[in-house]
């Protein structure tokens, strides 16, 4: 039966709040809870993540320069308490030379397989379903940062997207913000409560 939703349309898998925390409690080197971090917390694609440098993080300023694949803009961002202390236990963030990749492998910076890789180690050692891949964590934040109420422009800005018709994907998966708005309608004068019970003198019916 095909997908009433297209191709295009299938929802995105992403982990809940509480697989992320599973996810990286199975995470014991300073290196990879970084890198994970930063992927979850910025929504980066594998092939961004690889890009980073050790000069596009400005620890003074709590600063990321985020290079976005696929046409997205490159852009300057804050970069969050948590993630600044995760790039700080880095060893090599005091580089001298500013072209360091941000994450290191063995031969120069992280491949995209190597970065897979290790996500499928860390999923598996968490129990995690095996379906994950190391993109549902940017389709995480995204819903997540939708669950926190934050506006569907914020996410569209945030991971990077051109056109808001993509962002507009992961409203359909969430609906903790919709519930915190019905549940402050519930108390709003200007919308009326039909009652439970029959009021004193009914109206015969017609």
């Amino acid at each position: 039966m095909p997908d009433p939703l297209g191709p295009a349309q299938r929802l995105p898998r992403y982990l809940s709040q509480a697989e992320v925390a599973r996810f990286f409690s199975a995470i014991a080197t300073p290196r990879d809870r970084a890198l994970f971090g930063l992927i979850y917390l910025y929504g980066l694609r594998v092939g961004e993540v690889a890009l980073l440098r050790v000069s596009d993080v400005d620890l003074e300023r709590g600063r990321i320069i985020v290079r976005r694949l696929k046409g997205g803009a490159w852009s300057e961002r804050p970069l969050f308490h948590s993630a600044a202390k995760l790039v700080m236990a880095l060893p090599n963030i005091r580089a001298i030379d500013s072209a360091v990749p941000l994450f290191a492998g063995r031969r120069g910076p992280l491949r995209k397989r190597q970065i897979q890789a290790l996500f499928e180690r860390y999923r598996d050692r968490a129990e995690l379903p095996r379906t994950f891949t190391c993109h549902c964590l940017r389709h995480s934040i995204a819903t997540h940062l939708l669950d926190a109420g934050v506006a569907l422009e914020f996410v569209q800005d945030h991971l990077g997207h051109q056109s808001i018709r993509s962002t507009s994907i992961y409203a359909r998966i969430t609906d903790h913000h919709r519930a915190a708005v019905f549940e402050r309608l519930e108390s709003s004068p200007w919308i009326v409560q039909p009652p439970v019970s029959a009021p004193d003198d009914p109206i015969a019916p017609a």
